[in-house]
């Protein structure tokens, strides 16, 4: 026998015809049973659940700060192009008008002759 969780109601068909319904929770079945493919739609095999190898926390936190240190790597390389791009407009804006500009109002701006 083995545990499924239910996770949505469902009807299977056993091999003989015998139809059975499944209601949200917890059901010991057989083994051909919990390893159909419309159950394992419907259920978790909860067996499966507690056979699976236990995860090496240490090594995925150590894995994890690596990638946390080079994505607070990037966001300083892009802070720092930010900054000079920023830099860049700024002088842009700063700088004197084009030789043909004046500073009255432009092309039709009070220099009449």
């Amino acid at each position: 026998m083995m545990k499924i969780q239910v996770h949505t109601p469902f009807r299977f068909t056993h091999d003989n015809g015998e139809s059975e319904t499944f209601s949200v929770g917890l059901y010991d079945v057989g083994k051909s049973v919990a390893q159909h493919w419309f159950v394992q739609a419907h259920a978790e095999i909860i067996d499966a659940i507690n056979n699976t190898a236990p995860i090496d926390h240490e090594s995925v936190y150590v894995e994890l700060q690596g990638i946390i240190a080079e994505r607070d790597t990037q966001i300083a390389e892009l802070q720092q192009q930010l900054e000079e791009r920023d830099n860049q407009i700024a002088g842009l804006i700063l700088q004197d008008p084009k030789p043909n500009q004046t500073h009255n109002g432009g092309k039709n701006g009070g220099n009449k002759k």
